[in-house]
């Protein structure tokens, strides 16, 4: 089943046909007639939140400045609502569903003027906008990575990465809705939330820091080891995250698994595994694509894109994606896509679906309990990013 744009869902205002009555207009109204009014708006609004609802995050390449979130049902395939964002935007989900978040960046001229960056409080039925908290440090302007803006498991604060030129996080009280001050950590990248005031970042030198806040944002920040190998097998920024347990996936560009747990002030770093038998490796087999790993929580089963090719083709989309057990690290299931893929993204309920964002562009969905294809959704230009509730 395939389904395209030729009609939108839209829950922004949709119009009521009442019409405006000028005050010069007035004047000619004959005796005893009453004027109907202004605009009058309905305000149509999304079903409460489920698991196999996809929002999917496209900056829009050829217009950058004017960023879109789609809202996907991914069970019926359609298209329920498209969200507007500026610049290069991320986005992120309240964990208890309460709040979606847009971290936008605007100009007062369309692409040039004074600088506005901005994180967005949008309440996840009508998509209305209920609060804009201002980021004076700004945002750090890159293709849309998950990990460049996210929320502490607690939901109390939203994390926001930037560079300009120092690497550091801006951090948003969302109970307060307001900007509370920010984290520097130095010569790191990305956000892995793993408590209310804790968060780590990747660094360039194959380590992790991990950043400790207080009330005020004042931070420590500690540096693990070196657990990977920048230069000859780098990990992706993109990994299969447990929120809720504190456990990361991070793959490298060679196939291997980093496992490592967060979830206390200092990180365990778990024995690497390989994706990869030597069969595989005989064959060429790589991961690659932007959002190419995807975890289960429930099952710890691990969906990875590949592909075949050669070395350093790591940005290449994925044929297939390929199952693991995450805890007994073997591969137990392969599921060839009808379309290349960029990123992936898996429902965490009980009957999960696999979301498959392609390069033609479509959202191709398929059924985990046999690799079937549920469906398919095509729509936009640049669509990148794929996000579910419970992620």
């Amino acid at each position: 089943m395939k389904r395209t744009l030729t009609s939108v869902a839209f829950a922004a205002a949709c119009l009521a046909a009442a019409p405006v009555v000028l005050a010069d207009e007035l004047k000619d109204l004959p005796s005893g007639a009453k004027p109907l009014g202004g605009e009058q708006h309905a305000i149509a609004t999304l079903s409460k939140p489920y698991p196999k609802r996809v929002y999917v995050l496209e900056p829009v390449f050829p217009v950058f400045v004017a960023g879109k979130i789609w809202v996907i049902n991914g069970e019926k395939q359609d298209i329920e609502a498209v969200m507007s964002a500026g610049y290069a935007p991320n986005f992120a989900i309240a964990p208890d569903h309460s709040q979606l978040y847009v971290f936008d960046t605007y100009w007062s001229k369309g692409f040039r003027g004074t600088r506005t960056d901005i994180a967005t409080f949008y309440d996840p039925l009508s998509l209305t906008i209920g609060t804009d908290v201002d980021l004076p440090k700004g945002r750090f302007l890159v293709v849309p990575k998950k990990q460049n803006a996210e929320v502490t498991p607690d939901g109390r604060y939203l994390l926001s990465y930037n560079l300009a030129p120092a690497t550091t996080v801006s951090v948003v009280d969302t109970k307060e809705r307001k900007y509370k001050g920010d984290v520097e950590i130095p010569g790191c990248g990305l956000i892995f939330p793993s408590a209310g005031n804790r968060f780590s970042s990747v660094c360039s030198d194959g380590t992790l820091a991990t950043a400790t806040f207080d009330a005020s944002i004042k931070a420590t920040v500690t540096r693990s080891g070196k657990f990977f190998d920048p230069d000859n097998d780098p990990v992706f920024e993109h990994v299969g995250i447990d929120k809720k347990k504190g456990t990361v996936f991070f793959v490298s560009y060679e196939g291997n698994i980093f496992p490592v747990d967060i979830s206390k002030e200092k990180p365990v770093f778990q024995p690497k595994w390989s994706l990869l038998t030597d069969a595989d490796k005989a064959e060429s087999w790589y991961p690659g694509g932007w959002q190419l790993i995807a975890l289960h929580r429930a099952t710890q089963k691990l969906y990875v894109l590949m592909h075949k090719g050669p070395k350093w083709t790591h940005k290449q989309g994925g044929e297939e994606v390929w199952v693991f057990d995450a805890k007994t690290k073997k591969r137990i299931d392969r599921i060839k896509l009808k379309e290349h893929a960029i990123s992936i993204t898996v429902s965490q309920d009980a009957e999960p679906y696999l979301f498959t964002q392609t390069e033609k562009p479509s959202l191709i969905t398929y059924n985990l309990k046999d690799g079937s294809e549920v469906g398919e959704v095509e729509f936009g230009i640049s669509p990148y990013l794929l996000y579910v509730d419970g992620d």
